[in-house]
Order: C-alpha cells, then sequence, then structure tokens
C-alpha cells in the first residue's frame, strides 16, 4: 500500500514539474524583456470610448469616476460610458455625482439596461453597440487610472495590427494584511513572469479583464464579447490572436486596484478564474491548435488555458503529501527510491524560485519585498491549499459545460468602509462544500500532531499549512450585500 500512495504521489509530482518547467521557460523569456517604447502619435488623437461596467459597487465607484474625471486627454475625443447593472444604492451616487459635473468634464453617459442579461460580457456589448470610440478603454469599479493613461496606451497603436494594449496592475492595499500581501505575491508574479514571458515569447497573453485598451474593430472582428464562459476577458483574447491580431503589454504602466481584504472574497474570485479558464480551454483549444501561431506559441498557450487546472493536482498532493512524508520519515519505502523525492522537493525550490523573481521585478520598495515573501507565500500556499476543494467544484463543472452566474467579487475602498459593513452582511453555507473542507481541516490537524508527536518536521509543517488554508475557508463567512441604512450611502458618496 505503501510503495501505491508513494507511487500516485510521484505521478502527480512528474506532471506538476512539466508545468513549473513551462514556467521557467516563461521566467527566462521574462527577463529579457525590454518595456516597449512610446512611439510618436503621427496622427491626431483617435476617439476613445471609456467603459467602466459596474454592478453594485456603492463603496468605490465615486473614487473610480473622480480618477476617470481626471483623465489627459481631449474632451472631444472622448466619451464616458457608466455601464450601470446596479440594483443597490449605486445608481444614486452615479446620478449625484453627475449632478455636480462641470462645463470642463467629459461627456459621460449613464447606461442601465432593463435586464442584466450575459453579465459583464452583456453590459460591455451592450455598450459596444452604443459606442463612437474607435478605441475601447475598460476599467473594473477598483480601477483607479493614472490621468496619463490614454496616452500612454493609445500611442501604441502604432501598427494596424495590434489589438490591445494591456497594462499592469498595481495593488493600493497590499499592505493591509497577510492575505493581501500572500495575493500581491501571485498577481506579481502573473504581471511579472507569465505577461512579460508570454509576450517576449511571441505566445498569446490575455486581455485581463481591466485596464486595457482594445481596437474596437478588433473585438468585432472576434466575433464580440460573448457570456458562455466566466471569463470573458481571456475568451476574447485567445479568439481575437487566432485571428492574427497582436497584443501588447506595458509592464512599465501601472494601473492602481484594489485587491480583496476578505478570504470569502478571494474564493469568490478564484473560483471565477479557474472555472472561467476551464471554459475557455474547452472553447478554444482546437481554434488555437488550428490557428496559423508557432508551435511554440500553441504550446505555451495550451499551459495557459490549463493554467487553473493545476488545482486538480493539488487537492492530490494535499491528501498524499503527508503520507509520503510520514512513510519517508518512518522508512517504509526502499532505500532505492527515496531518491525520487527529489522531484517534490526540487518543485518546491522551483517555484519558490519563480514567485520571488516575479514579486521581486513588480515590486517597488525590494528590501520590503524580500523580508516579508517567505510569510506570504507560505500564506499564499496555505490559501491555495483552503481554495483547492472548491476550485476543483468549479474547473471540473466548467469542464462538463454547467453554467453557473457571473458573481461579482465584493471591494470596500477603505479599511473604514470594511468595518463598518461587516456587520452588513449574511452568512450563506454551502452545506457541501463547507463539509468537505471540515474535513479537509481535520485531516491537517491530525497528521500536524502526528508530526509533532513523531518530530517529524516535514509532516507537522504540511499539516499545519493545511489547518490553516482550511481554516480560513471553514470559518471565515461568506458575505453578501444586505440593504444598507442611509449613513452607508452618505458614507460612499463622500
Amino acid at each position: 500500500m505503501y510503495q501505491v500512495v508513494f507511487y500516485i504521489w510521484l505521478l502527480i509530482n512528474s506532471l506538476l514539474f512539466i508545468h513549473v518547467l513551462h514556467e521557467l521557460v516563461l521566467v527566462y523569456k521574462a527577463l529579457k524583456y525590454k518595456n516597449p517604447k512610446s512611439p510618436d502619435l503621427k496622427r491626431d488623437l483617435p476617439k476613445v470610448t471609456v467603459q467602466l461596467p459596474l454592478y453594485n459597487e456603492k463603496y468605490v465607484v465615486k473614487r473610480l469616476l473622480n480618477a476617470i474625471r481626471r483623465l489627459n486627454y481631449p474632451k472631444d475625443k472622448i466619451e464616458i460610458q457608466i455601464l450601470d447593472d446596479s440594483t443597490d444604492d449605486t445608481s444614486e451616487i452615479i446620478k449625484v455625482f453627475l449632478k455636480e459635473l462641470k462645463e470642463s468634464d467629459f461627456n459621460f453617459q449613464h447606461i442601465q439596461r432593463k435586464e442584466r442579461s450575459g453579465f459583464k460580457a452583456g453590459a460591455l456589448d451592450y455598450g459596444l453597440k452604443l459606442s463612437s470610440g474607435d478605441y475601447i478603454a475598460i476599467f473594473d469599479a477598483d480601477f483607479i487610472p493614472d490621468s496619463e493613461f490614454l496616452l500612454k496606451t493609445i500611442a501604441h497603436f502604432d501598427e494596424d495590427n495590434i489589438g490591445l494594449v494591456q497594462t499592469r496592475w498595481q495593488h493600493i492595499n497590499e499592505d493591509y494584511s497577510l492575505l493581501t500581501r500572500a495575493q500581491a505575491v501571485m498577481l506579481n508574479t502573473h504581471f511579472s513572469i507569465e505577461q512579460r514571458g508570454r509576450i517576449q515569447a511571441n505566445a498569446f497573453i490575455n486581455f485581463n479583464g481591466t485596464a486595457g485598451v482594445w481596437r474596437k474593430e478588433t473585438i468585432i472582428d472576434a466575433g464580440g464579447w460573448k457570456a458562455d464562459t466566466l471569463t470573458e476577458d481571456l475568451d476574447l483574447s485567445f479568439r481575437a490572436q487566432v485571428k492574427g491580431w497582436r497584443f501588447k503589454y506595458l509592464f512599465d504602466v501601472e494601473s492602481p486596484a484594489e485587491l480583496p481584504v476578505t478570504f470569502e472574497a478571494y474564493k469568490t474570485q478564484q473560483f471565477r478564474w479557474s472555472k472561467g479558464a476551464a471554459e475557455c480551454f474547452k472553447k478554444n483549444i482546437t481554434l488555437l491548435w488550428k490557428s496559423d501561431a508557432s508551435f511554440a506559441a500553441k504550446t505555451i498557450g495550451t499551459f495557459h488555458l490549463l493554467n487553473s487546472s493545476i488545482y486538480l493536482l493539488v487537492v492530490g498532493l494535499m491528501l498524499l503529501s503527508p503520507f509520503v512524508f510520514y512513510i519517508r520519515h518512518n522508512n517504509l519505502i526502499d532505500a532505492s527510491e527515496t531518491y525520487l523525492l527529489l522531484i517534490g522537493e526540487s518543485i518546491v525550490y522551483l517555484l519558490f524560485f519563480i514567485f520571488f523573481v516575479g514579486h521581486l521585478l513588480a515590486s517597488k520598495n525590494k528590501t520590503k519585498a524580500i523580508l516579508l515573501f517567505i510569510p506570504s507565500l507560505l500564506t499564499y500556499f496555505s490559501m491555495t491549499m483552503g481554495v483547492s476543494i472548491y476550485m476543483v467544484l468549479g474547473i471540473l463543472e466548467g469542464y462538463r459545460g454547467k453554467q453557473t452566474a457571473f458573481i461579482r467579487t465584493p471591494k470596500f475602498g477603505n479599511k473604514e468602509i470594511l468595518k463598518r459593513v461587516s456587520k452588513g452582511y449574511d452568512f450563506k453555507k454551502e452545506k457541501g462544500i463547507k463539509l468537505l473542507e471540515f474535513i479537509a481541516l481535520m485531516y491537517g490537524f491530525f497528521w500536524l500532531l502526528l508530526g509533532c508527536y513523531q518530530l517529524n518536521l516535514l509532516t507537522a509543517v504540511y499539516g499545519a499549512m493545511l489547518v490553516f488554508g482550511f481554516s480560513l475557508a471553514v470559518f471565515f463567512k461568506q458575505h453578501t450585500f444586505k440593504k444598507t441604512n442611509q449613513d452607508k450611502v452618505k458614507l460612499a458618496i463622500q
């Protein structure tokens, strides 16, 4: 039995090792990346439509609108579409903002659909049909674009086949908690390693759903926004690049935004991204391999679409790793087989290296990034364990084609708002998932206690990470908005 468990664990690690090797290729490419120089505009500034898809964003909408108000761009060359699908007080906040506009402000259009079909993709498509701009800039509610954003990005549409210019996310609340620092490590690695590496390798990159500018013609040519996946941004990105459109990525142009500050908000976001990626794999993998892209680009693109499916391996490792550490500590496998454990150990070291390089490249304060890296990364690994069961459910649903609603990630704007609204949320139990997560929590406790009893450090540490991750999943509430009272609305307007 011990050997069967060991070799299943080894197979899972071998598959994960292939994924890590792919990430190392991206590290190599990313380190060769150079920020593209901003071309000189040899023509008049084009007309731009700025789309702001909103759904119940009362705590951050005023901040977003004020940031858009400060954009440096000719007034007659820009229109602002507030795509408001809200069912709460957000719409009233927008109306108050519009009443306060001055003559010098841009053309703001408050667009409300009669029915919220297609969620975010539906809102973007609805706005696109009403837009007059040749280029479409998109910002989610928690973003605070720099005043020079449009001037920094529009210049890069210097060739007719450039379909998208994507910028890098920056995190305004990274220091809020260990949870936000852990998310920053993950996202910094995506923007520093994966996006840079893919663009350097002439492979497909993805629009990150916000803080980017599309050529309107590209969206139309690729078939428009579709709501048949939860990651409409990834889906449109692949359909456009399969058509031959080129994308640009500007690492040096930062777009500040807010990280989820509660574990359940993070969990909801990751579920949407993971399930959506599985849906996009099913929908686009054949298109990718039938395209004219190079073999290398197709291979990297396949790994890209399979990224979220890593959770299938994570659950296997989560269940088997402490058992393997136990049988190793107690010499229950042949001595000739112990060297195979180096595969699992090397994965850990390589992941530390990849995340370290990615986080360091994106961090302004290098010293602080280095000092906080280990606790932040260990927290991220624990969080990954804690959401893994829920993610696997989403991934399997994605591959099976089961449709679910697009659930927004709540944003709060600042600590004071978070404190005030925390009691105005309901606790919604997902009984089946919560039970499995509680069992996983007890499983972690078992290995933590056994590891401590036997002085088996690896088993104890792994058990502790399981306990921490699933404690977050089990004991932190899942929040949903309640109807707010008047003082909370006033707070959001201020």
